[in-house]
């Protein structure tokens, strides 16, 4: 069994587990998606919470939601990624991979800017 890591499971993250449960053989693949967070922002939304568009409950979600039947979910941090080994190390166990898609989003951090 080759196992599909992905690390992330905001917009990237689950748009890519529900593309990818749909395109491998479930009976040579098995699918894990990690994200440390339990709610899910709609970051978009963000720009129309002050205009009434959004409310706050239509941009925050249980990230759990949105993934995909037969995709294996882990609410843990992310610790450390080991390439040469195929390794991902999460809190509480430690996941081998074939493949890795990364899409843990950005962080702003102005405080960086000089």
């Amino acid at each position: 069994m080759k196992n599909l890591v992905i690390l992330g499971a905001g917009t990237a993250g689950t748009m890519m587990a529900n593309h990818m449960v749909s395109k491998l053989p479930k009976k040579e693949w098995k699918i894990s998606i990690i994200d440390q967070y339990k709610t899910h922002y709609y970051q978009p939304g963000f720009l129309f919470l002050p205009f009434d568009t959004y409310t706050e409950d239509q941009v925050k979600k249980v990230g759990k939601k949105f993934i995909p039947k037969g995709v294996a979910y882990h609410q843990q941090k992310i610790e450390k990624i080991d390439a040469e080994n195929n390794l991902v190390v999460l809190e509480n166990e430690v996941l081998t991979y074939d493949l890795l898609i990364i899409a843990t989003g950005s962080k702003i951090a102005p405080q960086e800017v000089l």
